[in-house]
């Protein structure tokens, strides 16, 4: 056993088979287990952020009906149970009628090649967030 201590002083204990990679792929892995379900607990309970009640209610996931809450919930579940991680899509860029059947779609994907999709979803989140930002901030002055 070798100890290991990474950026931020974190000790690791760890095998010499441990790398920075694993440890940047925790990183990204963090970053996506950060982001609520689609029409999930979160929204149910009213405990999103209001950036991302904002982004669900104007793709429409907020009026979802029974059999599609479901549905989405196993889809969900199943998505999760795979990657590890919860699906992440910028929803604002999508609507209720297409995020089941991308879940599904991406449900298929070889795990590397979905977290490179998923945080690409994340940065699409993160940009249109920040215009959103920018764009009240100049509209003040």
């Amino acid at each position: 056993m070798w100890v290991f201590i990474c950026p931020g002083t974190v000790a690791h204990t760890c095998n010499p088979s441990y790398s920075l990679k694993q440890e940047n792929l925790k990183f990204k892995e963090g970053i996506l287990r950060c982001h609520p379900d689609l029409a999930g607990r979160e929204q149910q309970r009213g405990t999103l952020s209001a950036e991302s009640q904002r982004e669900q209610s104007g793709a429409g996931l907020t009026s979802l009906g029974a059999d599609e809450r479901q549905q989405l919930a196993k889809l969900n579940a199943q998505y999760r149970a795979r990657f590890g991680f919860p699906f992440v899509l910028a929803a604002r860029l999508s609507d209720r009628a297409a995020v089941p059947g991308e879940l599904e779609r991406r449900l298929h994907s070889q795990p590397a090649q979905e977290l490179r999709t998923a945080l690409g979803e994340v940065k699409k989140i993160g940009h249109l967030r920040l215009a959103d930002l920018l764009d009240a901030d100049s509209s003040r002055l």
